[in-house]
């Protein structure tokens, strides 16, 4: 199969003028467009007005307004598309940020005002490392306020915070934090890692804002990536939105910055672990995109992992594996509580035991195999990272700790699903020596 290299040297207003131009729905703005995103929107906010919506059900609505039923409005007006680009990057980096500060500046109780108990051992662990302590062997009871010191575990019972005894994040997700409490403490400050997380939630909106991919196709993605979700969980704290966020602009990077690509998503894979099933359908895609020339030059991504945990890892195998590896699987102690969503809080004793183990297993088949073919059917990073945002949905769904806020990760993969539709569609164009369309390689660096 021939694999050609995508045109980097268009603008915007000429891929939507040309090979942009030919995506049905910003041909000829068909009414038809235009009922879907009404009827998007509509079922969209409907669990507004109903009185028994849980939080993830709003949000979800919310975020799939603004990531498919604003696109699909505005498909057929590139000119108001195009206006509204820069617009909603500004206003989601405005509410995010002014959500954040309020949070943090209110006048409620202390809980309220301060971070996830994971972002305050994260902000711990920084001083850690800005001290050249080891985290992994630290006790972050005494950093943790007193009510964050339990939470609710299984059938409501408070039980003591397992984060108090453990840093489940890799070293990255800490070291990028270092310097900045270095500088906060100098000035008498403590350091807010909600502000990292919020300057690469606007890095990663002004990425995809300078895509060349039509403006209805930027629009939807940012909506994703800045939408409700990310919101929300910033201004609580969780450091969900900032590897989010890092992994997009990994995908956005890989055409012509690969190896900053893939120290991001090491950084982002660092923070969240979730986020590894990224990586296999990424790796399969750029090798089918570009050879393994264009998988070499991520060598950041195992080289940034490599020497950030081989250190604590030598200094203390057994604590930094208790930490980052049983800790997320369930194994350690004091155990993970149930919290959250999953088949498991569906209602109780319909699903535990083997079957509850049977649908994990199954889920986590599905989260490997199915972005795999996904990729070697499309072959794009896009088609990698829409497909990792189902992957997350397989792992998550049956998991005895998901939380809400891990559907940040999803929100934001998802509407990625909109750039892979626009690679295969532009891939159509061009036929490769044995009668195949030739892939358009949105991973392959320019020469």
């Amino acid at each position: 199969m021939v694999v050609t290299r995508a045109r980097f040297s268009q603008t915007t207003d000429e891929v939507e003028a040309g090979a942009g131009a030919s995506l049905p729905p910003a041909q000829g703005g068909t009414a038809s467009h235009r009922t879907a995103g009404i009827v998007v929107v509509i079922a969209a906010l409907a669990p507004l007005a109903w009185p028994g919506a849980s939080l993830w059900m709003i949000l979800a609505g919310g975020a799939l307004a603004l990531s498919a039923g604003l696109p699909l409005l505005v498909a057929g007006s590139p000119q108001a598309a195009r206006r509204l680009v820069p617009l909603a990057v500004v206003l989601l980096a405005l509410l995010a940020g002014w959500a954040a500060y309020a949070r943090a500046n209110g006048t409620g109780p202390v809980r309220d005002r301060s971070h996830d108990g994971g972002v305050i051992v994260t902000r711990a662990a920084a001083d850690d490392l800005a001290h050249l302590r080891n985290p992994y062997t630290d006790d972050f009871t005494d950093d943790l306020p007193a009510s964050w010191r339990l939470v609710e575990g299984s059938d409501g019972v408070n039980v003591a915070n397992p984060v108090a005894h453990h840093y489940p994040y890799l070293p990255a997700a800490a070291l990028v934090h270092s310097p900045f409490t270095v500088v906060a403490d100098g000035l008498g400050l403590r350091w807010d890692p909600r502000i990292l997380g919020w300057v690469a939630l606007v890095g990663a909106m002004a990425a995809v804002a300078r895509r060349p991919e039509p403006a209805w196709l930027r629009l939807g993605v940012i909506g994703g990536i800045g939408g409700p979700f990310s919101i929300v969980y910033l201004a609580w704290g969780t450091n969900d939105l900032f590897a989010a966020s890092l992994g997009v602009l990994a995908l956005c990077w890989a055409d012509r910055r690969p190896r900053l690509a893939g120290a991001a998503l090491a950084i982002a894979l660092s923070t969240k672990l979730l986020l590894a099933v990224l990586v296999p359908p990424l790796a399969l895609a750029v090798v089918l995109t570009g050879g393994w020339a264009a998988l070499r030059r991520w060598w950041t991504l195992p080289a940034a992992l490599v020497v950030t945990c081989l250190p604590y890892l030598a200094a203390s195998p057994s604590d930094f594996l208790d930490d980052t590896v049983w800790f997320n699987l369930g194994r350690s102690k004091p155990l993970m509580p149930t919290s959250g969503l999953g088949l498991p809080a569906v209602g109780p004793g319909l699903f535990h035991g083997p079957l509850l183990g049977l649908v994990t297993v199954l889920g986590l088949v599905l989260a490997v195999v199915a972005p795999l073919l996904a990729v070697r059917r499309w072959p794009s990073v896009w088609t990698a990272g829409a497909a990792a945002g189902v992957a997350l949905l397989c792992v998550l769904v049956p998991a005895r700790t998901f939380q809400i806020n891990y559907l940040v990760l999803v929100a934001a993969l998802l509407p990625l699903a909109w750039f892979a539709g626009a690679a295969v569609r532009g891939s159509a164009d061009e036929t490769g020596e044995d009668g195949r369309p030739a892939v358009v390689a949105a991973s392959v660096p320019p020469a």
